[in-house]
């Protein structure tokens, strides 16, 4: 009978096993949630004061960026402005040239007559008037037979011209008025007349 208890008893279920103890003897405790609820109990919401001073940042910041924006739109629409003006002055160079080189004679306009003739120019393709315009020049062209014709040459602002003859070189020059916010518009274009072909000034009619 004694044999018999003790195999039933080594049949049951095992003892439970005792925790190790801590360095101190005592048993280790059970682990809870509590730290994690602790951590929870302390966070706090948002206050009024730093949500202002967030937008506060984010509007300086937005507007940092707009200004930049702006700004470099701006130097970019300038820049095209630039180079359409320097597109029109080699234009008009190149036009100016061959029309002096090929001329047989050329008139310029007078001192103080503003809407006179720049320059009259004659030869192969007929007679060539250089007039000004508010804003640059027109080329009118009136061939011995058929209609006229005109070419303009626009710039983005007003702009006055000059014409000057020194011997058999002929110079046509423009220069717009300093605004301060743009730089002068200076055009400056000289050929000389072939060999042979008169130069004179305008004797004050109206070509």
């Amino acid at each position: 009978m004694a044999a018999a208890s003790v195999r039933r008893r080594g049949m049951g279920s095992p003892e439970p096993r005792e925790r190790p103890a801590t360095g101190h003897g005592q048993p280790l405790a059970p682990r809870t949630s509590c730290h994690s609820r602790t951590l929870g109990s302390h966070r706090r919401g948002i206050s009024l004061l730093e949500l202002l001073a967030a937008m506060a940042a984010a509007s300086v910041v937005m507007g940092t960026a707009v200004s930049l924006v702006h700004t470099s739109y701006r130097f970019e629409s300038r820049s095209r402005v630039v180079r359409a003006d320097e597109h029109v002055a080699l234009r008009l160079a190149r036009q100016f040239r061959a029309d002096i080189h090929e001329a047989h004679s050329a008139t310029l306009s007078r001192e103080g007559a503003p809407d006179a003739p720049l320059v009259v120019l004659a030869g192969p393709a007929g007679r060539i008037t250089y007039r000004p315009l508010a804003q640059g020049l027109v080329r009118t062209v009136q061939p011995a037979s058929g209609p006229p014709t005109r070419e303009e040459f626009l710039v983005s602002r007003p702009i006055a011209w000059t014409t000057a003859a020194e011997g058999s070189l002929i110079t046509l020059s423009g220069r717009s008025s300093d605004d301060g916010r743009r730089p002068q518009l200076a055009i400056d274009v000289a050929a000389a007349v072939p060999p042979g072909a008169t130069t004179a000034p305008d004797d004050g009619g109206r070509p």
